[in-house]
């Protein structure tokens, strides 16, 4: 009887960490989902919003603003819009009036990419947390002091990494038939805006998901603080990278204009988020 009431409680136990284990993992998809809305909104709102009509001190492209004449909503004599269209392109699916100039598939692949990203950081996250009972195979990621020069190399590590294989990956991208199969969607617009960050082929998507998370699983000992930082510069690059709006880090470690300057001459700056593989490939160009 004792040993049933061990193995009783032993049972219950296991399942309550279950339990605990699959919340998080369900909050981590949750936060990457919401944070991504969060930040793409508020960058809409901040400048396609509020400072429509002065987009010479802000734009990357000044000449270039699509879907300035939103179907219902008004503007004042400056070009800014009274009543704000939230662009979120989900909201495309059930509205009649979607934003002018929009591909007739961006919706769709939009919406569906960011589930299949925020997925992939709860799988991740589950992973981490289950060991090697989730997958068939581990995760590399360590718990550890939050210590700066652990957490920084670590960080570095997993930029590294990433980088390298992104660009080879979206050179790939541009092979001519690939280009025309998938990566010619991403490249319908030659000016990018919030929200345009996410249009591009599920399949393509799905390959650089692989890519982002991967540093979890192939970066041996990453400190989870690592990780987190990592993918937070990633997260946040992603969309101001297609933002359009000028933005320049300390000592010229990011620039907005770099991955602009990819849609506007298509051969050119294929790195992300930063120029490195571009200056040792040949293939950057000046912002």
């Amino acid at each position: 009887a004792t040993l049933v009431t061990r193995a009783e409680g032993g049972g219950a136990s296991r399942a309550s960490s279950r339990v605990v284990m699959h919340a998080l993992s369900v909050g981590v998809f949750a936060f990457q989902f919401c944070g991504y809305v969060a930040l793409s909104t508020w960058v809409e709102w901040r400048w396609y919003h509020n400072r429509r009509g002065e987009e010479r001190e802000w734009k990357t492209q000044s000449g270039k603003l699509r879907g300035s004449s939103r179907r219902g909503a008004r503007g004042d004599g400056d070009g800014r819009g009274r009543g704000y269209a939230w662009g979120l392109p989900a909201l495309d699916l059930v509205r009649a009036n979607p934003p002018d100039g929009r591909h007739p598939s961006h919706a769709a692949f939009a919406t569906c990419n960011l589930v299949v990203s925020s997925l992939f950081a709860g799988a991740t996250c589950e992973a981490y947390l289950a060991g090697g009972d989730a997958f068939g195979f581990g995760s590399t990621l360590v718990a550890s002091e939050v210590a700066f020069a652990k957490v920084l190399v670590g960080t570095l590590l997993a930029v590294t990494w990433q980088s390298v294989l992104e660009y080879y990956w979206h050179r790939a991208m541009h092979l001519p038939r690939v280009y025309r199969a998938m990566h010619k969607f991403h490249h319908h617009y030659k000016s990018p805006q919030p929200w345009d960050d996410l249009f591009i082929h599920p399949a393509e998507s799905f390959g650089y998901c692989v890519i982002l998370y991967s540093p979890a699983f192939c970066v041996p000992s990453l400190p989870v603080a690592s990780f987190l930082l990592y993918m937070s510069i990633m997260g946040v690059c992603g969309v101001l990278d297609h933002c359009g709006v000028r933005m320049l880090w300390p000592l010229g470690t990011y620039d907005t204009k770099f991955h602009d300057v990819h849609h506007e001459a298509f051969n050119a700056n294929y790195a992300f988020p930063f120029p490195t593989m571009d200056r040792l490939h040949g293939t950057y160009r000046a912002s």
